[in-house]
């Protein structure tokens, strides 16, 4: 609950500085901010899992976390910066005049959390965890695989919709698909590996044949889940009014609800202790899916019925439901990953050394 209240507290103070439509004191919302934010995302999977905290492990709490969130910051701040103003000027995708790449930026990450964050867990670095090499060497290796895997998952599935010289039938999935189906194979992913114990994919006994699995297979059950997803969406969470308003881009919010979820499945798996863990593995990870789906239901209903208009102050798309769950639920996930993963909860753990 401390975690919980104190990732809420810094991430509504961050968002009254930046992104409150009625009251920020630097408006930078929609964009650059969301942009920015989601690569922050992105470094922090460089840093905290390809490299595994490769350079700032050596250091002590609270200075290891501050070094780390610095250099995380500076980074996804001056990676963006050069997409936009730089390659912006070659790519009009990417140009910076009227704001038109940053979506273009910020849609790198939907594919590049995936195809960064499944090499250092669900397929445990393999095969650079078994070659000996060194942390800083492993993960230069995961991210340079990692590019490989973001590069084209993002020219197949988001370019050719954001591209102004890409001819309609290039396309291979509309864009609103595209991002609601990938955000569901992130769901699927985090699901599998947080609170499954990276069940199925465990059970195979080679970790070559278990890296590979976990690669593929979650595009499988991302694909089950954004059908799910999306009737959940289109005949229970949205009003048949909403419905009407938000139109073709109805398709991208399974990746609205699939954030809910999975800032549950990042808590429930990093803070929460994972629990329960006395039953057997298939009771324990039934509870877990339910505790993480139910909250993130309710999260998603109550954000868009109430926090998003009261709270934060964003636009309504039909009276009494509105707000963008994406932005706000990642800034959480954000600020909940650094205080995890690079303070490992100090001030509040026990382990501050």
């Amino acid at each position: 609950m401390a975690v919980f209240l104190i990732v809420h507290g810094i991430s509504l103070g961050v968002w009254r500085l930046f992104a409150d439509p009625a009251q920020a004191v630097w408006k930078y919302a929609p964009q650059p901010f969301g942009m920015y934010l989601f690569w922050g995302i992105l470094v922090l999977v460089f840093v905290g899992f390809n490299f595994g905290m490769a350079g700032f492990s050596a250091l002590k709490q609270p200075v290891r976390g501050c070094a780390a969130t610095v250099v995380t910051l500076a980074l996804s701040f001056a990676v963006p910066a050069a997409l936009v103003h730089g390659y912006g000027a070659l790519d009009p995708a990417f140009s910076a005049i009227n704001g038109a790449g940053y979506g273009a930026a910020g849609l790198i990450v939907l594919i590049g959390f995936y195809g960064f964050g499944i090499l250092a867990t669900g397929m445990a670095g393999w095969p650079w965890s078994d070659s000996g090499l060194r942390p800083a060497a492993s993960g230069l290796a995961q991210i340079a695989a990692g590019c490989c895997l973001t590069g084209l998952g993002y020219f197949l599935l988001i370019y050719p919709s954001v591209s102004a010289t890409t001819a309609p039938h290039a396309i291979l999935l509309p864009l609103p698909v595209a991002i609601g189906w990938f955000y569901s194979v992130i769901v699927a992913w985090l699901t599998t590996f947080l609170i499954f114990d990276n069940w199925p994919w465990n059970r195979l006994a080679r970790k070559s044949h278990m890296a590979l699995a976990a690669l593929a297979g979650n595009f499988l059950l991302g694909t089950a889940l954004y059908a799910v997803h999306l009737a959940l969406l289109r005949w229970v969470l949205i009003p048949p009014g909403a419905v009407e308003k938000i139109g073709a881009m109805l398709p991208s919010w399974p990746a609205q609800l699939g954030v809910c979820i999975a800032f549950w499945l990042i808590f429930w798996a990093n803070v929460a202790g994972n629990w329960p863990t006395r039953f057997g593995a298939g009771t324990n990870r039934a509870i877990r899916a339910a505790s993480c789906w139910g909250l993130g239901v309710i999260s998603f209903f109550a954000y868009t019925r109430w926090f998003a208009g009261t709270v934060l102050h964003e636009a309504q798309i039909i009276p009494g439901f509105g707000g963008d769950p994406l932005t706000w639920v990642d800034l959480l996930n954000y600020v909940m990953l650094i205080y995890a993963v690079y303070f490992e909860f100090y001030g509040l753990s026990k382990r501050n050394g």
